[in-house]
């Protein structure tokens, strides 16, 4: 496993939408000494989640870049970054897959692959879910419900103590169709 100094650290989503929750993981991940880069890698289709629930790609990229701008002038001393590679990548989308062809652009970075307390249990069921915990790091937040500091210890990922903010994107889009004001919980 890659020693942890000059990270770029990958974190994956449908961000739809993107909000303070995704945004108060990001700044916590992004101060860590080791971090150089934090890069959003927006899903257009997740193999896992429904896609009837999504909005369209381009609008979510467009929201995703919008609030990756704010994060840079917010924060200071990372850069935060927007990849749209999985939109020119053949489906099924496998994060194993992206992080390879990643590897493949960027020879010279170095990657981590940060996710919630609720993904690193399923890991397993992931497509090369066990040879991506070979080969990168796991940085691993912390979910409601989910034990993710002994889950992390019993899987050998990292458990990074980042906030947790009680905010989803589907209670965003819940919210949006009953005509409720969500500019609170949008970033």
């Amino acid at each position: 496993m890659t020693k942890l100094q000059n990270m770029t650290v990958l974190y994956f989503g449908s961000f739809n939408p993107f909000h303070i929750g995704h945004a108060a993981v990001a700044k916590f991940v992004a101060a860590l000494p080791w971090v150089e880069e934090l890069c959003f890698v927006l899903s257009p289709k997740n193999p896992i989640k429904e896609s009837n629930t999504l909005q369209d790609a381009n609008i979510r990229w467009e929201d995703l870049q919008r609030g990756v701008k704010k994060l840079n002038k917010e924060v200071e001393g990372t850069s935060f970054t927007a990849n749209d590679i999985e939109f020119h990548l053949e489906p099924p989308l496998y994060t194993y897959n992206t992080l390879e062809r990643l590897s493949q652009e960027f020879p010279d970075k170095h990657f981590a692959l940060l996710m919630g307390g609720d993904n690193i249990n399923i890991l397993h069921k992931w497509y090369r879910g066990e040879e991506l915990m070979q080969k990168y790091p796991i940085l691993v937040y912390p979910r409601e419900g989910v034990d993710t500091e002994a889950i992390c210890k019993e899987k050998g990922a990292i458990f990074i103590d980042a906030p947790q903010v009680n905010v989803s994107s589907t209670q965003i889009r819940n919210m949006q169709a009953n005509g409720e004001d969500v500019s609170h919980l949008r970033y």
